[in-house]
């Protein structure tokens, strides 16, 4: 099986602590996916679904709660050790937790669904087409249409002299679709993400970007300096304002239960 790039099973284990994760908020930005994906064919329901990069479930628990069977793959250790906990806490036993990289998940399985939102793993042509090689029925894939830069994270850059890591894979899927001539629909959805974080798990999300763009020892009091016009005395926390605007792909769609995720 396939190793992820060196270091990034660490980088997500490092996030995992302040990653969102699964909420019931009516109206949240993962109904919102889930909604217009359905709102463009797609049925959850009695359905096998893989999640692609399920990260910490807050996709992947709203999946179970519709589909038949949900398979959750990702690298970070601690991201589904966060989703096993909400899937306990919330009585949902549908769910698989797979740790192992994309696209080196063995070959042989075939989901009815296959989810797939924001996964760095998904960047080439062989990850693009393996996504197409697992959906039996649908695929449905969420990257980003626009550069989105979350909290601090331009103050950090412009301190450090740092060069953008862009990661627009909507518009990359879209075209590599349209070259092969495949059929799908395209969503365009637009808002802001808030997430809140306490002043340790600000510094500490702040250590692990800048780790990940080659920054070993960075200037925690300058970090703290950086970080006061995010600080809301009301919430007691800091809170980091992200601006979103993401591609939904929605490519082929299931007629009925195939019995997919056979081995």
């Amino acid at each position: 099986m396939d190793k992820p790039p060196a270091g990034q099973a660490d980088f997500w284990d490092r996030r995992a602590a302040s990653f969102p994760r699964y909420n019931e908020v009516p109206g949240s930005y993962e109904e919102t996916v889930l909604a217009q994906a359905e709102a463009g064919g797609v049925d959850f329901r009695g359905r096998t679904v893989l999640d692609v990069g399920a990260g910490s479930g807050q996709f992947t628990l709203k999946l179970a709660q519709r589909a038949a069977r949900v398979v959750a793959l990702d690298i970070s250790e601690k991201m589904l050790g966060i989703s096993r906990a909400d899937a306990l806490a919330h009585g949902l036993s549908n769910i698989d937790y797979v740790l192992a990289p994309f696209p080196g998940f063995p070959p042989g399985r075939r989901f009815d669904v296959v989810f797939c939102s924001m996964c760095p793993a998904v960047r080439d042509d062989q990850s693009r087409q393996r996504l197409l090689d697992l959906a039996g029925g649908a695929l449905v894939h969420v990257g980003f249409r626009d550069y989105s830069e979350p909290g601090p994270m331009a103050r950090l850059i412009g301190h450090y002299g740092l060069e953008r890591k862009l990661f627009r894979s909507g518009p990359e899927m879209r075209r590599w679709m349209e070259a092969r001539g495949e059929t799908f629909k395209s969503f365009h959805l637009a808002g802001e993400w808030e997430v809140r974080h306490s002043r340790a798990e600000a510094l500490a999300w702040c250590r692990t970007m800048l780790l990940d763009y080659g920054v070993e020892r960075p200037d925690e009091g300058l970090i703290l300096e950086l970080l006061e016009p995010f600080w809301d005395p009301a919430a007691g926390s800091h809170v980091f304002r992200t601006p979103y605007s993401v591609e939904l792909l929605v490519h082929g769609c299931p007629r009925q239960p195939a019995g997919a995720g056979q081995r």
